[in-house]
């Protein structure tokens, strides 16, 4: 892992380990930072027909918890909104989606460690 010297440095750069794990993993990445007014979405992906909203968490060295705990209700809610907005924009395709997360430990001298949480919630 290189240094990273900011909160927004390691953000950036376990989006991109992310986004490699998930391509190794037969997801192909349609997007990256979706923002509008009502959230953000890390990484929007296709899983064969299946559209994929992928919330992204880094963590430098082990910390009590997982992303599931950590994507609280209102953080759901925002993901949901900005989902909705991304559907809308595509003219809302007759598309089964479903919302991820990935979970990237960082830690310093190691490679990487990915989690991947399939279907967080509904």
């Amino acid at each position: 892992m290189p240094s990273l010297p900011t909160l927004r440095a390691r953000g950036n750069y376990g989006e991109n380990v992310a986004a490699a794990f998930l391509r190794r993993h037969g997801y192909r990445v349609l997007c990256r930072n979706f923002l509008v007014d009502q959230g953000e979405i890390d990484l929007v992906c296709r899983l064969g027909e299946l559209l994929v909203f992928v919330e992204v968490r880094s963590r430098a060295g082990l910390v009590a918890g997982t992303p599931a705990e950590s994507i609280d209700p209102r953080k759901q809610d925002a993901l949901r909104a900005a989902a909705e907005v991304y559907l809308r924009l595509l003219g809302h395709p007759p598309v089964s989606y479903r919302f991820d997360a990935v979970e990237v430990v960082m830690q310093e001298g190691a490679i990487p460690a990915c989690t991947l949480i399939a279907d967080l919630f509904a």
